[in-house]
């Protein structure tokens, strides 16, 4: 994979997080109510966890900009993303059938970044960036 095909995954994976954060966002109620759950009351915590995803998607843009000088934002997004899919594929196996199959979209494609961020950093390290 090339320095360019790293770019522009940066730059999908601040999209991701950013349009993904505002869709949820939008979509509260539909996300909610096609998946038979109300939406949470009072909203703080999950206002609060989209305004995380979204720092982070500002973060990956950050990297989109200069990939080596903020290596450690990967870093960061390494730990959010494979935390945030162990815990939520955890309390998908803890609480069988009541959280929705399709809410496994997120963490199935914040998987894939963890794979694609791991190799952008041994990328840079093999190139001593």
């Amino acid at each position: 994979m090339s320095e360019s095909f790293y770019k522009r995954m940066f730059l999908i994976g601040a999209l991701w997080n950013i349009l993904g954060g505002a869709f949820i966002l939008y979509f509260t109620g539909w996300i909610f109510s096609t998946a038979n759950l109300t939406i949470p009351e009072p909203p703080a915590y999950f206002h609060s966890w989209i305004a995380l995803f979204v720092t982070f998607g500002i973060g990956y843009f950050m990297v989109y900009r200069d990939m080596y000088k903020n290596k450690d934002i990967v870093i960061l997004g390494i730990i959010g993303k494979l935390s945030f899919s162990l815990i939520f594929i955890y309390n998908m196996i803890a609480y069988s059938g009541k959280i929705p199959l399709f809410f496994i979209i997120p963490v199935i494609g914040d998987l894939v970044f963890v794979v694609l961020f791991v190799k952008f950093l041994l990328f840079a390290r093999s190139n001593r960036k």
